[in-house]
């Protein structure tokens, strides 16, 4: 089963209008190029930008264009909750799983956790890149871990079912989330130790977020695999997938690839399309088959198995 983490298209859609069937050439991603890649899941972000004056109106417009995607026949995609609706949906159809990218849209409020439960997200994406109600993002870090908002905020959002996305969020952050108990997940982020980025991930916290049971998906954007002297291909995803399954092993590395929201890619890689392409880059790099499989996607659907039976469904 393929799976892809996080991808941004709600948030396109909200600005450019439309659909995605049959196909939506300003898009990383249409209903064209989901049937040919095969992709049974896309983790859709609900992105709210950290400056944004209306991050709750704005979360909600996204969650309006995913309905409106759902409710319309010809679109092949559907809301899914937990990996049995997905299994139940056939190949015919792409499940989209709802993720908040940024608290900030809960206002300080908890009682939107639930309104937003009821709405079918599941993983709250504690910050974007600067400071909200919650904790700090990576580019303004002030060394703080998750405020006392922050804190409860998660630990409503696990009693719920959800999982907590740990990208994005500094280094105490990511920290308190581990302590917390809740079920953590990297969407996607890659391995510091290959390129000092403030965006991935540092050993220490690769090690935490393992120790924990967690999860971490690979991002396919060239910035955040190398520095911009380097070329950027496969082979370069591929070296930041066999350093995160070191800490994680096989079974907790996937495939988080931003599309949508972001301006480059790979050299080789034009989006889902080009799944086959990675699967053989992972080959070369020495993983082996059933890992390749859950670099792609079963290894996301068999952790969302064991964090999602508890909770509210």
């Amino acid at each position: 089963m393929r799976a892809d983490l996080h991808v941004d298209t709600l948030w396109r859609l909200e600005e450019m209008g439309g659909g995605l069937f049959p196909q939506r050439e300003q898009l990383h991603i249409d209903a064209s190029r989901c049937r040919e890649a095969a992709v049974s899941l896309l983790c859709s972000a609900v992105f709210t930008e950290d400056a944004r004056a209306d991050p709750w109106n704005h979360c909600n417009r996204l969650l309006d264009v995913r309905d409106r995607l759902h409710s319309d026949a010809r679109e092949p995609f559907e809301m899914v909750v937990d990996p049995v609706q997905l299994e139940a949906l056939g190949e015919s159809k792409t499940g989209m799983l709802g993720t908040i990218e940024n608290g900030s849209c809960l206002e300080g409020d908890l009682s939107r956790l639930e309104l937003l439960h009821d709405r079918g997200i599941r993983i709250l994406g504690v910050t974007w890149n600067g400071a909200n109600e919650l904790g700090q993002g990576v580019l303004e870090d002030d060394h703080e871990g998750l405020t006392s908002f922050g804190k409860d905020a998660i630990r409503l959002a696990s009693e719920l079912g959800w999982a907590i996305d740990v990208t994005h969020l500094n280094r105490e952050g990511v920290i308190d989330v581990c302590d917390s108990g809740a079920p953590v997940v990297a969407t996607h982020s890659n391995a510091r130790s290959l390129h000092e980025h403030p965006r991935n991930l540092s050993d220490e916290l690769l090690q935490l977020i393992s120790d924990r049971g967690g999860m971490v998906g690979v991002n396919v954007y060239p910035p955040f695999l190398a520095p911009s002297s380097e070329a950027v291909n496969l082979d370069t995803v591929a070296r930041h997938v066999l350093h995160l399954m070191e800490f994680l092993g096989q079974e907790r590395v996937g495939l988080g690839t931003d599309l949508d929201g972001i301006s480059t890619l790979p050299e080789d890689f034009r989006d889902h399309r080009d799944l086959d392409r990675l699967a053989r880059a992972l080959l070369q790099a020495g993983v082996p088959s059933g890992g390749v499989d859950s670099v792609l996607g079963d290894g996301f659907v068999d952790w969302w198995k064991n964090w999602s039976v508890s909770g509210r469904s």
